[in-house]
């Protein structure tokens, strides 16, 4: 434990304080009147940049952790903050000689912090360096999935044991694929970004799964010749061969859902009611910040790092969908937790509002139903929802009656939600 106060009716310092520390701090070995020993941190006003801080340990490991953390947050931190930095420049010289003064206490500042984010998942700084340029900038070079497609197929026509049929099947199944991914660069795609493409289709599970297959088979490729470090298909989970038809969530189920996160998990609110009412994909969803959400140009920007297709795109944000986040608005951090936290909440949240079997991407697919329907325009719902004109035709056209419709586009917050939303959290349930 450590101890702030004295110990012990006397007490004896050690001759010599412990050196090798910034300026403005001394470390001393104290003996009190027991026969117990302890370790007395001074930091000085030079330290500080205010008045003199004194702190006891138990140990000297300690006593060093706490100088080189918490103590620069002491007084003036940025005077302390200061001569630490200045000091670890001064050891980097004397370890390393003349190559250490090209490290600014910038770069300092940033090596500290990364080797703690490191340390607290036991990897190296090699280890974090040569895992990005393995994923970020692959050994055999960058290709968009259009250019490995190409090369793919020519690489098949060279065998001779590869029937003509196949090399066909492969260029009709590339064809729908490019639609979404062509341009996208193959080591930048992710397993998010395959399951949300698979996500917004109709396809039957059999569909879905040779897809999954010829995707696997090109990136397998692509990992052998070093454009991309992994093969996200190969984990995707294959679909089970019943085959469902998609749904979307009705008026009453979608008020019924709000009302329930509403009751009971309101860190949910936003990011269901921005699903519902302007079809972010899951993994946009969850990578959101609120510093991308502009209420009063009414516009939420999907960032081309975020989105699936790499491509920037603004989405609109609706009236009723804006009463709903005025009073959830933030300056920035996430808007939605991570996306398996998300999956499971929004399956309990389904649950409790009893809707049941919940549709296969009720969020995205009722906005993109009940849009469409509204607007009859297929290019104005691919632009907003980051597709196509051709999936939007293909896949969003619900049956949807003109007063289903409306009654969607009118659910608002109940009338004491602005109160409700600031009296006390009541426990989410389980």
């Amino acid at each position: 434990m450590k101890n702030d106060g004295a110990t012990g009716s006397a007490k004896k310092k050690s001759r010599k304080p412990v050196g090798n520390l910034p300026p403005g701090v001394c470390i001393y070995n104290v003996e009190n009147g027991t026969g117990g020993k302890f370790w007395r941190v001074r930091l000085n006003k030079k330290f500080t940049g205010g008045k003199v801080v004194i702190k006891n340990f138990p140990n000297l490991d300690e006593a060093r952790d706490w100088i080189f953390g918490d103590a620069a947050k002491t007084g003036n931190g940025e005077v302390a903050q200061l001569q630490v930095v200045q000091h670890g420049q001064t050891e980097l010289k004397k370890q390393f000689g003349a190559a250490a003064f090209g490290i600014t206490p910038a770069q300092v500042t940033e090596a500290q912090d990364a080797f703690r984010r490191l340390d607290a998942v036991d990897r190296t700084l090699t280890e974090a360096v040569d895992y990005y340029f393995r994923h970020a900038l692959p050994v055999g070079g960058t290709r968009t999935f259009s250019e490995v497609e190409t090369e793919f197929i020519q690489h098949r026509r060279s065998f001779k044991d590869c029937k003509p049929r196949t090399i066909v099947q492969y260029e009709s199944y590339f064809k729908v694929i490019k639609e979404e991914l062509g341009d996208v660069k193959i080591n930048d795609l992710k397993r998010s970004d395959i399951e949300d493409w698979l996500s917004e289709t109709e396809w039957s599970p059999r569909t879905r799964k040779n897809y999954l297959v010829t995707l696997t088979t090109i990136f397998n490729y692509a990992v052998k010749r070093d454009y991309c470090a992994e093969n996200p298909a190969a984990i995707i989970e294959r679909p089970i061969m019943d085959d469902k038809a998609p749904g979307i969530l009705t008026p009453g189920q979608t008020k019924i859902l709000l009302d329930k996160t509403l009751a009971c998990r309101r860190e949910m609110l936003a990011p269901i009611a921005i699903g519902l009412f302007a079809g972010l994909r899951r993994s946009e969803l969850c990578s959101l910040d609120w510093s991308e959400i502009d209420l009063e140009s009414k516009t939420i920007v999907v960032e081309g790092t975020k989105a699936k297709t790499r491509k920037r795109r603004v989405v609109t944000i609706t009236d009723n969908l804006l009463a709903w986040l005025k009073p959830l608005v933030l300056n920035e951090g996430r808007v939605a937790p991570n996306v398996d936290a998300f999956g499971e909440k929004l399956k309990h949240l389904a649950s409790d509002a009893e809707i049941s079997p919940w549709p296969h991407n009720a969020l995205r697919h009722s906005f993109g139903s009940y849009f469409y329907a509204e607007s009859k325009n297929e290019n104005l719902t691919a632009a907003e929802m980051g597709n196509t004109p051709q999936m939007i035709f293909k896949h969003y056209r619900a049956l949807v009656r003109p007063v289903q419709v409306a009654l969607y586009w009118k659910i608002l917050p109940p009338a004491d939600y602005t109160k409700r939303l600031q009296t006390t959290k009541p426990e989410e349930s389980k």
